[in-house]
């Protein structure tokens, strides 16, 4: 047995020595552990660790097969994202024990604090003495047996898997019941009891989910939505009234997908200030102009490296079809640029396709794990997208199909709400600790991202700042989505223009440098706008909605249906079959070729032979609206760069 003394090495050399001694099959000792954070993340290998103590955060997360036994008592979110293995505690475990659980067995031998099991997709997890308030708040699947009393409003949300309580039921949580429990239930609780030497004399209540929240109690009526141009001009408008219809209908919010329609300042607002008399052929400006970009090597970890400044947007393996996320995959590989998981969870045929690609990190830690966070070259932690931002996402009945729930780690069949906030993210303090069990776990080699919908965009980029992220993908309300609420399209959030100047203003008012930087998103459609927002301050930019035209979207605007006639937005086989992956993989690529024309032939027709040179001098706004967002010089009448192209080419 490896002994390893926190008195002397700091936590992550213990690691590295505990993955180490795990690789070559060696057991583990950790003394004097003084309750330090992330002790074991990350380990995936069937050895024992002891630690002589008491742990502080995460202890134990994203491992799998490892037995971890803890002499005392630990912190917040013991085996977070815990896939296999075992972790006993033999005292008390604070907040989220077990938040996030895919398989495996939690046994706390004292009491546990709130939300225990929170998000929780299998596995089993024991509390022997009593429980805090939401325990198996919004869990997915497993089991928690708690021996003691149950804490406040016990199954809270939750839409699968079963609580057993062995004392006091102090109040059920939304949605949540008793149920009826079987001897081989019982048979098989006693049981798992005796492994573990617990005895227990009393009679459990099975607490499980009432079934009255899983699924919307009305369809909303199919309709393709009016966008706003054609509604103007009136107040009791067609749209007005198609509203008012639906609502009367089905007595709740609208949901729908895609982005804003609504009217709001945009790049189309400003423009280039290119010189005509400047101007010159360019045809050799794609040899003659730097478009190269590294992203993520602020803290050190090996960075992406792009063929120009540009990615694909986070986009799900849920709102798209496979075949779709597949194409995606294969044409940012085509084009050197970066494919993003989404919040869906990583496909091992979107992983084999893309040459480089983010994994992104949700609320509801949905197909989230540590194998595939090994495989990625990124990490990304989603806190919310220029939709709906402060909300968590959803995901309706048709799309839950057998094989996504199964990567999800959720029932099949419902109406996905995921949470609004992370579990183990209260604040900006516990963001650090997040970002620091991400690198921990994998031994700080991959960059660390973070995805913000556009809200209180000058206090949070100081945050993201501050907490150490390697860059940040910053998303405006003309964002797209699967699924949202048309009031929150349509009214939350602020416009991409605006997000790209408060960052900017929210960076400039702490002294901070440029080593942070911003990916910005929402709405931008081609390479003119991609050198539009470089111009103003962005170090690259991120295409959702126009790599899915590129790739067959007619923007119909019904992605939250599951019925997409071309098989993008669907989880229906015979739809989906409606989607050929290498026509459309080459269709995206070839689109993105052209955006990586236009980034760099109209950086040459500004006089640069690298896209950082781009400028605000460069730029002039159109409207007082967007001179006013961004500070820009106002000139409405000036020549659009758009009318230049043809001389430039």
């Amino acid at each position: 047995m490896v002994t390893l003394d926190l008195a002397q090495i700091p936590v992550r050399d213990a690691n590295e020595a505990l993955r180490a001694a795990a690789a070559r099959g060696e057991d583990i000792e950790i003394v004097n552990p003084d309750a330090r954070h992330h002790l074991g993340v990350g380990l995936v290998a069937p050895v024992t660790v002891k630690i002589r103590g008491s742990a502080g955060y995460f202890c134990a997360g994203l491992s799998h097969g490892a037995r971890f036994e803890i002499e005392s008592n630990v912190g917040w979110g013991v085996g977070d994202s815990l896939y296999a293995g075992s972790v006993v505690v033999g005292g008390n475990a604070s907040a989220i024990a077990g938040v996030a659980l895919r398989g495996g067995e939690i046994v706390i031998k004292g009491n546990t604090g709130s939300r225990a099991g929170q998000v929780m997709k299998a596995g089993t997890l024991l509390c022997c003495g009593n429980a805090s308030f939401l325990a198996g708040y919004m869990m997915y699947g497993g089991r928690i047996i708690i021996l003691g009393d149950s804490g406040e409003r016990v199954g809270e949300d939750m839409s699968g898997g079963a609580i057993y309580v062995g004392g006091k039921v102090q109040s059920f949580g939304a949605d949540a019941k008793l149920g009826e429990m079987t001897p081989e239930e019982d048979a098989d609780i006693r049981a798992f009891l005796n492994k573990y030497g617990i005895a227990f004399e009393g009679e459990f209540q099975k607490i499980v989910n009432a079934g009255t929240k899983l699924r919307y109690g009305v369809n909303e009526p199919i309709a393709r939505p009016l966008p706003y141009t054609v509604a103007e001009g009136t107040y009791w408008n067609a749209k007005v009234a198609e509203d008012i219809h639906a609502k009367a209908m089905i007595g709740r919010y609208r949901i729908r997908g895609y982005g804003a329609a609504k009217t709001v300042p945009h790049f189309n607002d400003i423009a280039l200030k290119i010189d005509p008399e400047r101007i010159q052929a360019a045809s050799d400006a794609l040899a003659s102009v730097n478009l190269k970009t590294k992203l993520g090597d602020r803290s050190g970890a090996k960075p992406l490296e792009l063929s120009m400044p540009v990615l694909i947007a986070p986009m799900s393996y849920g709102a798209l079809s496979k075949s779709t996320k597949i194409a995606l995959a294969r044409a940012s590989k085509l084009a050197g640029v970066v494919e993003n998981t989404g919040e869906g969870g990583m496909l091992p045929e979107q992983r084999a396709e893309a040459g480089q690609l983010i994994y992104q990190c949700l609320s509801g830690r949905l197909g989230w794990n540590i194998h595939d966070m090994l495989k990625a070259d990124c990490l990304e932690i989603y806190i919310s997208q220029g939709a709906k931002p402060g909300l968590g996402g959803q995901l309706m009945a048709k799309k839950v199909t057998k094989e996504l729930a199964a990567v999800r780690g959720i029932p099949e069949g419902i109406d996905l709400r995921s949470p609004s906030r992370h579990p183990d993210i209260m604040g900006a303090d516990d963001l650090v600790i997040k970002v620091e069990e991400f690198r921990e776990a994998t031994g700080y080699k991959k960059p660390i991202s973070i995805k913000m919908g556009a809200g209180r965009v000058r206090d949070d980029i100081k945050i993201a700042y501050k907490d150490g992220f390697d860059f940040v993908q910053l998303d405006g309300m003309q964002g797209s989505t699967g699924a949202a609420s048309t009031e929150v399209l349509e009214n939350m959030g602020i416009p991409t223009l605006a997000a790209i100047q408060e960052a900017l203003d929210g960076l400039k008012e702490i002294d901070a440098g440029d080593d942070m930087p911003i990916v910005f998103m929402g709405g931008v459609k081609d390479g003119v706008d991609a050198v539009k927002a470089l111009a103003l301050g962005a170090s690259a930019v991120a295409m959702g909605t126009a790599a899915l035209i590129a790739g067959g979207c007619i923007s119909c605007m019904q992605c939250h249906v599951g019925n997409c006639v071309v098989g993008i937005a669907t989880q229906d086989p015979e739809h989906e079959e409606r989607y050929k992956i290498d026509v459309q993989a080459k269709a995206i690529a070839r689109y993105l070729e052209a955006v990586r024309w236009q980034i760099a032939t109209l950086t040459k027709a500004l006089g640069y032979t690298d896209f950082r040179q781009l400028s605000r001098k460069d730029l002039v706004a159109l409207t007082p609206e967007a001179a006013a967002i961004t500070g820009l010089p106002y000139d409405p009448d000036y020549f659009p760069v758009e009318h230049l192209l043809t001389e430039v080419a």
